[in-house]
């Protein structure tokens, strides 16, 4: 019975381990499908984004060709473009009251201002949020 047990905790043990690993390996990929699901519910506008990359050791991520769309009556195919945005933050920080915050960095961003007699993109974008 003794050994029952035993067996019974290493293979829930060994799943959990395992079930860490996977979620690690894909973590990119649950962001990148977050940013696609969520981002347009907050926004109100289509929300695309090529990949996202994190490391949990090291504290770093990125994510590349984010593009945010226009809302509704506008002209212009996308409010924001940015070819990638980098992250770096303390690792430990990250379950603390307060995240350190070691490098952001932008590359390529392209924002499109479009005015109407409604107002403009960027407001809209932000009215929605």
């Amino acid at each position: 019975m003794k050994k029952l047990i035993i067996r019974g905790v290493l293979v829930v043990l060994v799943l959990f381990v395992v079930a860490v690993g996977v979620s690690i390996y894909c973590l990119g990929s649950i962001v990148k499908k977050g940013v696609e699901t969520v981002g347009p519910q907050i926004t109100g506008t289509e929300i695309k984004l090529d990949s996202a990359t994190l490391s949990l050791l090291s504290g770093s991520g990125k994510l590349k060709g984010l593009l945010v769309g226009n809302p509704e009556g506008f002209k212009a195919a996308s409010a924001i473009k940015v070819g990638a945005v980098s992250l770096g933050v303390a690792p430990r920080s990250v379950f603390s009251d307060k995240v350190h915050v070691k490098e952001v960095r932008v590359e390529s961003p392209e924002i499109t201002f479009e005015g109407g007699l409604k107002g403009n993109n960027l407001s809209r974008l932000l009215d929605n949020v």
